[in-house]
């Protein structure tokens, strides 16, 4: 029986995959579990099938990505599977290029999203907001890429320009838009007096920068504190822990969980109390990440209101993995709980008191309000023991 091309690429297929499961097995790999080898027989069936089938000629390997993309992001849809040159890069640090357009990314119903945006970047002044859908990129659809490359697409040359097409939250139908790349500065905490007593501090995640933004509006009479954490979406947990450390004396921070039962807590590191007096926290629907993490603590530890809108849920640690032949995966394998044990991860966190706004509307009457109720607690502060 002559063995066409096609067939002889199916049974190398076949037999690497059985080898695959047969390796598995031998050095105790998770791959290994009962049932591996009818699930894998039933996948190259399937492709068999889809190769001789399909109304038009097919590449394998762009099958494969999608069944690794499918794999992970059937789990969570923001784990990722890396080729070998995209690996090697993330495993490096490299980046695409020194600029950027200010985009704090996730992925959602298949498609990359936007979870929040960076003041005075070329996002924000282009008008795009916390979930807006970043359908193309550069003329490839965003269901075909993972949040770590959509990041990389997204940066460059200083000057070089991006081009979006961009369904947005708050309209039908969808908008192109081109984007000049350019070097954004970190952000960094900012506070402002709202008198006769009264602090708001922006929170960016750099807790020595936010201490001596308490230490400033102390000075000018804060007696009352906002920590405004509206569009903060940093993934610098040790920031957040340090923050978080500025009010909790003593007491954990947060837990990471996993499924080996391993949990490792965060306690407050021990850095000098910087407040003492009542104090809120305002967040929006940009507000993720680590940010999530020193709002539930505040609250956990302080009983401290949190006020706005559900935040966005991004409470997975991930790793990046390597596969055996250079490639490799980010993983979600572990999530965030609050010292009370709740977790927040694909549902956000709740405020105590939900205040509708947006960030950029005009004078802030999201912050204004939040303000007020501020002004309302009583003097001295609101708080349990920690």
């Amino acid at each position: 029986m002559k063995i066409t091309a096609d067939r002889k690429l199916m049974l190398i297929l076949s037999t690497a995959l059985i080898l695959f499961a047969v390796s598995g097995a031998m050095m105790g790999r998770v791959v290994a579990v009962e049932g591996t080898y009818s699930y894998l027989k039933l996948f190259n069936e399937a492709l068999y099938l889809i190769v001789h089938n399909y109304v038009q000629p097919v590449q394998l390997d762009v099958i494969m990505d999608g069944a690794y993309r499918g794999m992970l992001e059937s789990l969570d849809p923001a784990n990722e599977y890396l080729s070998p040159v995209k690996y090697d890069k993330a495993y490096r640090g490299e980046s695409a290029g020194t600029a950027d357009v200010g985009l704090n990314l996730s992925k959602r119903r298949g498609y990359i999203v936007v979870v929040s945006v960076a003041p005075g970047s070329p996002a924000a002044e282009a008008g795009l907001e916390t979930g807006d859908v970043l359908v193309v990129i550069d003329g490839r659809s965003t269901r075909q890429m993972g949040v770590w490359e959509a990041s990389q697409a997204l940066r460059g040359k200083p000057a070089s320009k991006t081009t979006l097409n961009v369904s947005p939250i708050d309209s039908v139908g969808r908008k192109t838009l081109t984007l000049v790349r350019k070097v954004i500065p970190s952000s960094s905490p900012s506070g402002t007096f709202d008198g006769p007593d009264t602090g708001v501090a922006r929170v960016e995640g750099d807790a020595k920068r936010l201490d001596q933004t308490i230490a400033a509006l102390k000075k000018k009479g804060a007696s009352r504190l906002l920590l405004d954490l509206r569009g903060c979406a940093s993934d610098a947990l040790a920031e957040a822990i340090g923050a978080a450390s500025l009010f909790i004396g003593n007491g954990t921070i947060v837990t990471v969980t996993d499924r080996f039962e391993s949990d490792l807590s965060y306690k407050a590191d021990g850095r000098r109390n910087a407040w003492d007096r009542p104090v809120a926290v305002l967040v929006d629907e940009g507000t993720a990440g680590a940010c999530e993490v020193l709002a539930a603590a505040l609250r956990d530890d302080l009983g401290v209101p949190i006020l706005g809108q559900r935040t966005w849920g991004e409470g997975a640690v991930r790793k990046l993995l390597p596969l055996p032949h250079g490639d490799g995966v980010l993983l979600a394998t572990g999530k965030y709980q609050s010292p009370a044990g709740k977790e927040w991860h694909g549902q956000g966190i709740q405020p105590d008191l939900t205040i509708d706004g947006k960030l950029t509307d005009p004078d802030d009457p999201q912050q204004r309000k939040a303000i007020e109720y501020l002004k309302g607690l009583s003097l001295p502060a609101n708080r349990k023991a920690a």
